[in-house]
C-alpha cells in the first residue's frame, strides 16, 4: 500500500513541479529593449559577414 502511495505521489507531484518551473521561467524572462535588439541584429550580421569573408 505504501509503495503505491509513493509512486502515485511522485507521478502527480513531478509534473506539477515541472509545470511550475516552466511557468516561472516564462514569467521572469526579460524582453530586449529596442536598442539591445538592434545591437543583437547588427552583431549577428557582423558575425555572418566575418564568416563569409574568411571562407576560401
Amino acid at each position: 500500500m505504501f509503495e503505491s502511495f509513493e509512486w502515485s505521489f511522485t507521478t502527480v507531484l513531478a509534473p506539477i513541479v515541472l509545470a511550475a518551473a516552466i511557468a516561472y521561467a516564462l514569467l521572469t524572462r526579460r524582453r530586449l529593449s529596442r536598442r539591445e535588439r538592434e545591437e543583437q541584429i547588427r552583431g549577428t550580421h557582423e558575425q555572418y559577414r566575418d564568416e563569409t569573408d574568411t571562407r576560401p
